[in-house]
């Protein structure tokens, strides 16, 4: 009986040490986890004591102030640099010479793993999947766009490619739509999964027209998170968005707004 006792005991300790390295241990190390990213000229993000916040105080742009960054360029790496903020990001090397860049700024800096992902981008024809948002939307199967394109990436690295479609008909500039309509969903097991949506009636200068950015792993898990930019006219600014998939539906993290 007494072996019994402390074989017993001896399985117990053994499934804890095996729940803790399952679930303990990745929950621990993310406690540890530090990361700044920085999207465009005006949006920082920070991750600490596992949340996210928005890095636009004084003190925060102190805090990231000539730090070295991974820096991209239209999600294209470029190297290292230096950033400083003033009214927008800067770059230098490290002999604080400036570097200029024409395209989209993403940068950033971490105490742990933080992968860029590539992805595709190919503009495309209307489809039964759009053709399924538009009917459930009551939107006209005939209707014009300004954007439709389609971004493929295996977003949850499970081995099969998913597609991102963003379609859009926001700032019309040859005709002029009864409504104005904007939508970014994810096709993955022929299943429809909307990361942003946003149908309104036409007015001059309204609306938003999103655009994926970036795919990122900013925790070292199996799924990325993405950011989404959504372009308003030039007096109400752009917004940032920081998706991730609860494996059911997608969610906002964080936003600039």
């Amino acid at each position: 009986m007494k072996k019994v006792y402390i074989g017993l005991i001896l399985f117990f300790i053994l499934l804890g040490a095996v729940m803790f390295y399952l679930h303990g241990y990745d929950s621990l190390k993310q406690e540890n986890y530090e990361t700044a990213i920085i999207v465009g000229d005006n949006t920082t993000w920070v991750y600490q004591n596992k949340r996210w916040m928005q890095g636009n105080s004084t003190n925060m742009y102190d805090k990231l102030n000539w730090q070295n960054y991974n820096i991209y360029e239209n999600n294209k790496r470029i190297g290292t640099y230096n950033l400083w903020h003033s009214d927008k990001w800067y770059l230098f090397d490290n002999n604080k010479n400036a570097v200029n860049i024409e395209g989209e700024l993403l940068a950033y800096n971490s105490n742990h793993d933080v992968n860029v992902e590539g992805f595709s981008k190919e503009d495309i024809e209307v489809d039964n999947y759009i053709e399924k948002v538009l009917e459930d939307n009551d939107l006209d199967l005939n209707s014009k766009f300004t954007k439709i394109y389609k971004s493929s990436i295996d977003y949850d690295h499970d081995g099969s490619i998913e597609d991102f479609y963003v379609i859009s008909n926001v700032f019309p500039l040859d005709f002029e739509p009864s409504t104005l309509f904007s939508f970014v969903f994810m096709v993955k097991d022929n299943q429809i999964y909307y990361l942003y949506e946003d149908v309104r009636d036409y007015k001059a200068y309204s609306g938003c027209s999103p655009d994926i950015m970036s795919f990122i792993n900013t925790d070292d898990d199996e799924t990325d998170e993405i950011i989404l930019s959504c372009f308003q006219y030039s007096n109400l600014g752009r917004i940032d968005m920081l998706y991730s998939f609860t494996g059911e539906s997608f969610k906002i993290l964080i936003s600039n707004q």
